[in-house]
């Protein structure tokens, strides 16, 4: 752990050095952090090839696997300070727009899954003996991610599916996707920008990343906070690391409360397996699980948002709402979003499976031009007008990665949060989360529908329903 934090810091000096050094990086928005996760990604990589001593090889390993679990804790943690920040009544959040970005997600995700279906049919299966879930590697690697793509590892290997590589697949099309998103998003940040297609602050996008810290005297002169209150500078970050801590601490206690339940409630529904308990795989057990625990594949970041709303809920009551500072709340988070971003670069895994290379590229082109599509056509017609840019980057960088992918694009244009792109995406999660990207749909799909239905009929059904969702959203958001 200590090593692991060493050698972030180390990598966030030299990023910032590089940044201050050479001025394109601040033209083309690239932020220290990215920089510093790209040269920890080149580090960790290369090192293998030198001769290192045995007990310098393990301490890396060790480093490098602490390194790979930051982005998950990371991300809830910037959630858990969303709703602790008071908001500034710029653009208040309406429902329908929120409703909006659920359904745009869902957009995303089904039709990334009808775009590999339709490529598998016409261009790949004809050519190469692979299942109909083939297809799903789209969404499995963009919009799932790493932890999605290794889940779905258990379903391509059932007898249904018998793929047993497709586990590699899903993981290389994660990583291949990560970079991608991280890449592409923001050569279109640049090209939006330079283009005027999307009003965003641009002071914002400007400023150097020390910049975004809020100046000392900035903060005492505009808190105001009564007797009871902290007054010092030092007192009022303890406050808000002390409200993030407890937010977290709740949202982490919930997911393990509603684990529990939903796994006691699944008791009764695994003991019906009509097979031998011994011959009951795990892959079997999970399927079931999955489909009856709803709520239980809420990621811990809804959780952790959850929790800082029951915190400021508990502070409005105390009538201490004032202690909530919406300068040193956003440099905290802001510390945490470049922590993540650094470490889910540096920790990639550039494995790739050579002998599937033409149809994962295949699908690899049919997917970026369809998040292409939807950040740039679909965004701007179904998400809110005053922030379609910043919450469509969040979405690209989920569709194309991770959230945390998203949040690094978010930071180049809306380094400050002051947009409601992100408490928007927060709040529209749970009609999304739990169903696409990694859900039960994800999950269920190949087992249920793909194996038994012909590829053809389920990629035209799922591509006329993306399309229904799109009419939908569009209907919508003209009447906002």
């Amino acid at each position: 752990m200590i090593l692991a934090c060493l050698f972030v810091a180390v990598l966030l000096v030299i990023g910032f050095a590089l940044r201050n050094r050479f001025g394109i990086f601040d033209k083309i928005y690239i932020p220290a952090s990215v920089i510093a996760g790209t040269i920890g990604l080149a580090v960790i990589q290369l090192l293998p090839f030198f001769s290192l001593p045995e007990s310098a090889d393990r301490i890396l390993g060790e480093a490098v696997a602490v390194l790979a679990k930051w982005p998950a804790f990371l991300i809830a943690v910037v959630f858990a300070a969303m709703l602790l920040q008071r908001h500034s009544g710029r653009h208040r959040l309406g429902m329908r727009a929120t409703v909006c970005e659920a359904i745009m997600v869902w957009i995303i995700a089904l039709g990334q899954t009808a775009i590999g279906l339709l490529l598998t049919w016409l261009v790949i299966q004809p050519f190469y003996d692979v299942p109909n879930a083939f297809g799903m590697l789209i969404e499995t690697g963009f919009a799932g991610g790493h932890g999605t793509a290794a889940a779905m590892g258990q379903i391509f290997i059932t007898p249904q599916i018998d793929f047993p590589v497709g586990r590699d697949l899903g993981l290389l099309m994660a990583t291949v996707g990560l970079v991608y998103g991280t890449i592409s998003g923001i050569f279109w940040i640049n090209l939006v920008l330079r283009l005027k297609l999307a009003v965003v602050d641009q002071a914002a996008t400007t400023s150097r990343d020390g910049e975004s810290i809020a100046k000392v005297d900035s903060i005492a002169n505009e808190t105001k906070l009564d007797n009871a209150g902290p007054r010092s500078i030092e007192s009022q970050y303890m406050i808000q690391i002390m409200a993030i801590a407890a937010a977290f601490a709740i949202g982490f206690s919930a997911q393990g409360v509603v684990g529990k339940i939903a796994a006691r409630l699944d008791q009764p529904l695994v003991a019906d397996v009509s097979v031998p308990a011994e011959e009951v795989s795990d892959s079997m057990v999970s399927q079931r699980l999955r489909w009856v625990s709803l709520v239980g594949s809420f990621p811990l970041f809804i959780y952790t948002l959850l929790g800082g709303w029951i915190v400021a809920r508990v502070l409005k009551g105390m009538q201490r709402s004032q202690w909530l500072d919406g300068h040193v709340g956003a440099t905290i988070s802001g510390w945490a979003m470049d922590l993540l971003v650094v470490a889910a670069l540096a920790t990639l895994n550039l494995q790739a499976v050579a002998a599937y290379l033409f149809p994962i590229t295949v699908l690899f082109l049919g997917g970026a031009a369809w998040c292409a599509l939807c950040l740039l056509f679909l965004s701007p017609r179904i998400l809110a007008k005053s922030h379609w840019f910043e919450l469509g980057l969040i979405n690209y960088g989920m569709s194309t990665g991770t959230t945390a992918t998203g949040f690094v694009l978010l930071r180049l244009v809306d380094p400050q949060l002051k947009t409601d792109a992100a408490k928007q995406y927060a709040l529209a999660a749970p009609l999304s989360a739990p169903m696409v990207g990694g859900g039960l749909i994800t999950i269920g799909l190949p087992l249920l529908v793909l194996h038994r239905v012909p590829i053809g009929i389920s990629a035209l059904l799922l591509s006329t329903i993306v399309g229904g969702l799109i009419l939908v959203a569009a209907r919508l958001a003209k009447t906002r």
